[in-house]
């Protein structure tokens, strides 16, 4: 049965497969890193930015086309990539065909996130469905590496073999959202009261809404480029049958053909308005247009929105940014002692397991602990405090032994929980006709975030390697 052919809804179910969707979602990609020396010995940096770019690109992208491909097709795609990626990077004899495949499994690994992402928002802003997301996703950090020691190093499979073992990995993806991942509930829309007011507690099960013409904000919008111009697909195109037309369900569905209990996206926005024409999207700066339905937006509408996210894409950004930096710079220059490769090697392989293990408790923290928007904001502070102190230490060694995992452990705390409350902060946050695109759309900033990280690792390691007299180093400060 499809995903999305029954309309119950079990939740353990829907929790259990959230966090297998984030742990084979991300696996992937951590396979793909921790046999970097592996697919390019001499330059392990390229490998770095083959999985981070194209994840950049669909993640940025998908916002602008995520709602005419629905969600079994992506799924489908993101299966795909990632079992050509195993397959390419295994058979390949070439350094570029082996980039390749490692970007291929960047593209799953974006698609598949901004996806699930987009997806947890049907189930409302319950934070079950993105907690168990984000405890899959850092539990796939110690997965992928227990994937690689486990066959390659212990069991002494060669690579290729480790590497055509993960296409098992690509069939889990599919069972589990095929046949374990319940659909969501129906998507509710309030509804006019006698008094003026909408009605947050009518569901959408209470039949479509009338249509005023006149309360549609189509001009002013448009006017501004918001929404497409006459001519173009309107914003009265029919979002049929609620969450059923990005998903598959409802395939004669399209514009002008609405289905019964479905909504128009005039009537939609007609949701958000308030009398005297003030809104929830009023807050935003957009006005009226921000009460419309992304899909009824035009380009420059969707990047306004995207942009309104900045609260918590700031955030996410600059706590990868300080991560990252860490682990690919500063890590890189610490060692007992420090002019030993051995020594510096062994302290990189257990502050990246103490990250990762970090990574998955706050990741897994979401129903437990839900800071508010301050706390939000004070974990990428503190999180750039520990990037100063790791440079400072890399420096002058005043704190200088295997203690310096406990931070690396707080490293991992920081980043996974920064994550988690983001995105669920993100949830209740924004008008429910705009959250499953809001969830898709700040899912670049981690990515932006490791991508600059990654550059800023190189200059970071070189000043390191010269302060301590460690030759090797690709760049010299």
């Amino acid at each position: 049965m499809s995903v999305f052919g029954d309309a119950s809804h079990s939740s353990w179910r829907t929790l259990i497969a959230f966090g297998l969707l984030g742990l084979f979602n991300n696996i992937s990609y951590v396979i793909m890193l921790a046999g970097a020396n592996s697919i390019s010995a001499a330059a392990v940096g390229l490998v770095y930015l083959a999985a981070v770019g194209p994840a950049i690109i669909v993640k940025a992208s998908g916002p602008y086309w995520f709602h005419v491909v629905g969600y079994p097709p992506r799924m489908a795609a993101a299966a795909a990539l990632m079992s050509g990626s195993f397959c390419l990077v295994a058979l390949s004899a070439s350094r570029p065909l082996q980039l390749l495949g490692v970007a291929l499994a960047s593209f799953q690994g974006g698609l598949g996130e901004a996806s699930c992402l987009a997806l947890s928002a049907r189930y409302g802003s319950d934070r079950g469905p993105i907690t168990l997301w984000s405890s899959g996703t850092g539990f796939a950090g110690v997965a992928g590496y227990a994937w690689v020691a486990a066959l390659h190093v212990w069991a002494g499979l060669s690579f290729r073999t480790t590497l055509l073992a993960g296409n098992v990995l690509a069939g889990a993806w599919l069972a589990t959202f095929f046949l374990l991942l319940r659909p969501p509930p129906p998507r509710p829309v309030p509804l006019p009261t006698s008094d003026g007011e909408e009605d947050d507690d009518v569901a959408a099960s209470a039949g479509p809404a009338p249509i005023d013409p006149e309360r549609v904000p189509l001009r002013p919008a448009a006017a501004v480029g918001l929404l497409p111009r006459s001519g173009s697909r309107s914003a009265l195109a029919v979002e049929a049958g609620g969450s059923h037309a990005a998903t598959g369900r409802g395939a004669g569905a399209g514009p002008g053909k609405p289905k019964p209990g479905g909504r128009t996206a005039a009537a939609l926005s007609i949701q958000e308005r308030r009398p005297g024409g003030a809104g929830r999207g009023g807050e935003t700066g957009l006005g009226a247009a921000a009460s419309l339905p992304p899909s009824a937006l035009g380009p420059l509408g969707r990047l306004c929105l995207t942009l309104g996210l900045w609260p918590f894409t700031v955030p996410l950004f600059t706590v990868y940014l300080a991560e990252y930096s860490m682990q690919s710079g500063a890590w890189t220059a610490i060692g007992f002692p420090v002019t030993d490769a051995a020594a510096r090697h062994a302290f990189y392989i257990y502050a990246n397991w103490c990250y990762q293990a970090g990574v998955f408790v706050s990741r897994s923290s979401g129903m437990v602990w839900q800071p508010g928007m301050a706390a939000l904001w004070a974990m990428p502070a503190l999180q750039a405090g520990l990037l100063f102190f790791f440079l400072h230490d890399a420096v002058v060694h005043w704190w200088y032994g295997w203690t310096l995992l406990l931070p690396c452990f707080l490293t991992g705390l920081l980043g996974g929980a920064v994550y988690v409350n983001a995105f669920a902060l993100l949830s209740r946050s924004v008008p429910p006709i705009q959250r499953e695109f809001s969830m898709a759309a700040a899912s670049v900033a981690d990515s932006l975030g490791i991508a600059c990280a990654d550059v800023a690792g190189v200059l970071i390691q070189g000043c390191l390697f010269k302060v301590n007299r460690i030759p090797g180093a690709d760049y010299t400060c």
